[in-house]
C-alpha cells in the first residue's frame, strides 16, 4: 500500500485531474437531462458561432401552412424536445406507476450519486494499483517515465471496463430474478389447472402510454410484456460468465505480475550486495592496484606490516569481508524467505480485495437499476414522487420553466432576424411577416405541435 501511495504522490496532477473527471462523469450520469439542457443553452447562446447566429441569417425560409420562418420554428423545436418530457398529468402519474408495478419494479431506483463516487473511488485505486504492478511491462525499452504513463492508461482502461462489466453482470442477475419469478408463477398456475396459454408475451408492443392494455392479462405474462427475455423465457449467464472469468484473469495475472516484480526486487538486493562487497567497488581502488593503495596509505617500509595485521585480523591472506547471512533448510537467507512469504501473503490479500471490489460491483448492479424496458422512463416520469399532488406540482413548475426560458431565446432569435433584416434589406412582405410576430410565440407553437 506505501508503494502504491507513493506512486500517487508521484503523480500528483493526474490523480486530482483522474478524480475531477470521475465526479464529472458521475454528476452527468445521474443528471442527463439537466446537463443536456443546459448544453442546448449554451450551443444557442454562443457568440458568433452558436445556433442563434446561424438561425438569425435565414430571414427567407417561410412556411406556408404555420405562418413561421423555419428558423423560428427550428428553435422551438429544440426545446420542445424537452419540454414534452416534462408535460405530465394525472393519468401520466397512474401510467407510470402502474408500468412499475406490472414490471416488478415499483419502488427500484437508478444507482444514486454517491455510489457512483464511490464505485469510480475505488476504481481509482485499482487503476493506480494496477498501474505501480503494470509500470516497467507496459512499453518495454522505453522510458521510465513513459512506462509509467502508459501503465496508468492501461490501468484506468481496465479498471472503467470492470466498473462496466461488473454493473452490466449484476443487471443481468436481476433480469434473470424476474424470469424465475416469470416461470414459477407460470408453473403454479399452470399446476392449478387453470393455465389456459403458452408462456410468450402478447402480440401488442406494452409501453407507458398502453400499459392498461394487458390488464386481464395474468400477472407472469403481464411482467413478460415488459421485459426482453429470450424465446424460451429462460435465464441466460453469458455476462455473468464472462465477467467472472475476465475478473479471474485479471486477479490472477495481477498476482503473477506482482511475484515477479517481488523476485525481481529480492535479486537486486543481492546485486547491490555483491556490488558493495565486490573489490572493484572498493574504496581503495581496484583489485589490481589495492597493494599499492594500502602502501600509499600506510607509507613505505610499514606497508607490509599493515597488510599482514590485516591477513592475521580477517584470517589468512586470502581472506574477504563478507557478510554473513542465515540460511534456511533451502539455501534461502532468513531474510529473503521472510521477503517472500510476507510479500505473497500481501498479494493473496490484494487479490481478495480486488475480487471483493468486483462482487460489490456485481451486488449494486443487481440492487439499482431496472430491467423493464420502459422501466426507466417510469421512474423518471415519476421522480420518486409518492403522490399525484407533488407529482403535478413539480412537473407545472419545470413546464413553466422551459416554456419560459424558450420563450425568451425565440424572442431574442426574432430580434436578432429583424437587424439583420434592415441592415440587408429585403422586399415588404418580408419585413412585415418579421415585424407581425406577436402571433409567433412559444406557446402558440405548442398548439399546432400537439395535434
Amino acid at each position: 500500500m506505501n508503494e502504491i501511495w507513493a506512486f500517487i504522490m508521484q503523480h500528483q496532477i493526474e490523480t486530482l485531474l483522474l478524480i475531477f473527471g470521475i465526479i464529472l462523469l458521475a454528476f452527468f450520469i445521474t443528471h442527463w437531462q439537466e446537463v443536456k439542457f443546459w448544453w442546448l443553452n449554451f450551443s444557442y447562446n454562443f457568440p458568433i458561432i452558436g445556433k442563434m447566429s446561424g438561425l438569425s441569417k435565414d430571414i427567407e425560409g417561410f412556411d406556408e401552412n404555420h405562418k413561421w420562418f423555419y428558423s423560428e420554428e427550428r428553435l422551438c423545436r429544440d426545446y420542445y424536445n424537452f419540454y414534452e418530457k416534462v408535460d405530465k398529468d394525472s393519468e401520466s402519474f397512474d401510467e407510470a406507476k402502474a408500468y412499475l408495478h406490472s414490471v416488478g419494479e415499483l419502488g427500484r431506483k437508478p444507482t444514486p450519486t454517491f455510489i457512483w463516487i464511490m464505485i469510480f473511488a475505488l476504481v481509482i485505486v485499482e487503476a493506480f494499483g494496477f498501474a505501480y504492478v503494470l509500470a516497467g511491462f507496459t512499453i518495454p525499452g522505453a522510458s521510465e517515465a513513459t512506462q509509467q504513463k502508459g501503465a496508468v492508461g492501461v490501468a484506468i482502461m481496465l479498471a472503467i471496463l470492470l466498473v462496466w462489466l461488473t454493473h452490466m453482470t449484476g443487471q443481468e442477475l436481476h433480469k434473470n430474478t424476474l424470469i424465475q419469478k416469470i416461470r414459477r408463477w407460470y408453473k403454479n398456475d399452470n399446476a392449478g389447472g387453470s393455465n389456459w396459454r403458452d408462456l410468450k408475451p402478447d402480440e401488442q408492443l406494452i409501453t407507458i402510454d398502453n400499459t392498461f392494455e394487458d390488464e386481464k392479462s395474468p400477472n407472469y405474462i403481464r411482467m413478460l410484456n415488459r421485459v426482453d427475455a429470450n424465446d424460451k423465457v429462460k435465464t441466460t449467464y453469458t455476462k455473468t460468465i464472462l465477467t467472472l472469468l475476465f475478473i479471474g484473469i485479471v486477479a490472477i495475472g495481477a498476482t503473477y505480475i506482482r511475484g515477479q516484480v517481488l523476485k525481481q526486487e529480492i535479486a537486486s538486493s543481492h546485486d547491490t550486495a555483491m556490488d558493495i562487497f565486490n573489490s572493484d567497488a572498493s574504496p581503495f581502488g581496484g583489485a589490481n592496484d589495492g597493494d599499492d593503495n594500502i602502501g600509499s596509505l600506510f607509507g613505505g617500509d610499514e606497508a607490509e606490516g599493515a597488510e599482514d595485521d590485516l591477513a592475521s585480523l580477517f584470517g589468512g591472506d586470502d581472506s574477504k569481508v563478507v557478510a554473513p547471512q542465515k540460511t534456511n533448510t533451502t539455501g534461502e537467507s532468513i531474510e529473503d524467505e521472510t521477503n517472500r512469504k510476507g510479500g505473497w501473503a500481501t498479494f493473496i490479500i490484494l487479490g481478495l480485495m480486488f475480487v471483493f471490489i468486483q462482487i460489490l460491483g456485481i451486488f449494486f448492479g443487481m440492487h439499482w437499476d431496472f430491467a423493464g424496458r420502459e422501466s426507466k422512463e417510469a421512474y423518471e416520469c415519476l421522480k420518486g414522487f409518492s403522490t399525484k399532488k407533488s407529482f403535478l406540482s413539480y412537473y407545472e413548475k419545470a413546464k413553466t420553466h422551459i416554456a419560459r426560458v424558450a420563450q425568451q431565446q425565440l424572442q431574442k432569435l426574432q430580434h436578432k432576424m429583424n437587424i439583420i433584416n434592415d441592415n440587408s434589406g429585403t422586399d415588404a412582405e418580408t419585413t412585415a411577416l418579421l415585424r407581425n410576430n406577436k402571433d409567433r410565440t412559444f406557446k402558440q407553437y405548442l398548439t399546432f405541435e400537439d395535434r
